[in-house]
């Protein structure tokens, strides 16, 4: 796939080796899924490599390559979607939440830990609160040294495989305080904190070799020193958590949706209906058509967005437009991919 005009050369160089680094694991990714094990020896290639620290600073252990480089690997992963989802994950369990408003002890602690591969995990739904993430209902009250809390979590991707799990807890009941998104409070729980469980791994579809489940928090003591920004800030944090995450998951459903490109032409091209390769079918080519257009259009949308974030621009609008765009185009090229191999 083309690069862009703006890429440096260790991005061009960063787009090959990952490139090449899929192709090569993506059998053992496939004998996972099958065998339904998460597939921890692909993650410690990963890791060797340093690829987890594609969005991470070099001066704190990362490759120094932004936003972009982070999409890079984003894209190239998820030809393996599971692999793609926990790399992803890592990256979006607290990366831009701990550069933007960690500080400087935190991020000496975390962000090498990032670079070096240690799986984190995003954790903002719960049992009865969704999109309305305002309404947060686990909570966390100041004790001393400690924040303790209390509630659930649930679809958390990587839940008891990753060490680090980025969590957002109500602070507050204050109507004022809600009214200003003042009442959450944004905190790093680590695996083994006592209190903190598994409660059940979901059974979803497309998550054969990558959990997914609900977290438990029963009287967690989680140290000070694990609240990002202050106390009260917990919606400022998300929301510039979300806005990265959001180019990431551009970048990951891209990733989905090149890969049906890969597999939907060679099997039109062999399949023969009415005497003639079912690629010869004008419907079919009318669809063939559409994915490229939907893999063109998200490529520059995600590239482009990730692009002003690494210049500094603002990228809320960017963001969350390409979410929508090619999220939706992914499920509606989706479904024209298995008619034209139906077909």
């Amino acid at each position: 796939m083309e690069v862009f005009p703006w890429w440096t050369d260790e991005h061009k160089k960063l787009e090959k080796e990952m490139a090449a680094f899929v192709e090569e694991v993506m059998p053992r990714d496939e004998e996972t899924r099958w065998r339904r094990e998460f597939p921890w020896d692909i993650f410690e290639k990963l890791s060797k490599k340093g690829y987890p620290g594609a969005g991470i600073p070099k001066e704190y252990g990362g490759l120094g390559l932004g936003a972009t480089g982070a999409c890079i690997a984003a894209e190239a992963l998820n030809r393996m979607p599971g692999v793609g989802r926990a790399f992803v994950g890592n990256m979006l369990g607290g990366l831009r939440q701990i550069i933007e408003y960690g500080s400087e002890e935190q991020k000496k602690r975390f962000l090498p830990r990032i670079a070096t591969g240690e799986i984190g995990a995003i954790v903002i739904t719960e049992p009865f609160v969704g999109t309305d993430a305002a309404s947060i209902q686990t909570t966390a009250r100041r004790q001393g040294d400690f924040y303790v809390l209390n509630g659930k979590k649930r679809f958390i991707v990587s839940a008891g495989v990753a060490s680090r799990y980025m969590v957002y807890a109500r602070t507050s009941n204050n109507p004022d305080e809600i009214r200003n998104y003042r009442h959450l409070t944004a905190f790093i729980v680590e695996k083994g904190f006592q209190g903190f469980t598994v409660e059940k791994i979901n059974e979803i579809m497309g998550f054969e070799n990558i959990q997914n489940g609900v977290l438990n928090f029963n009287e967690v003591a989680v140290p000070a020193g694990n609240r990002i920004g202050e106390e009260g800030e917990g919606w400022r944090v998300m929301t510039a958590g979300l806005n990265f995450e959001r180019t990431m998951i551009c970048a990951q459903t891209l990733g989905w949706t090149r890969e049906l490109l890969r597999n939907v032409v060679p099997y039109a091209q062999r399949r023969v209906q009415f005497g003639k390769p079912t690629i010869d079918l004008v419907n079919n080519q009318f669809k063939i058509a559409d994915l490229i257009i939907q893999v063109k259009i998200a490529r520059m949308m995600t590239y482009y967005t990730a692009y002003l974030w690494d210049l500094g621009r603002d990228i809320t609008l960017g963001s969350n437009m390409g979410k929508v765009f090619i999220c939706e185009g992914a499920i509606r090229t989706a479904l024209d991919a298995i008619q034209v191999m139906g077909g």
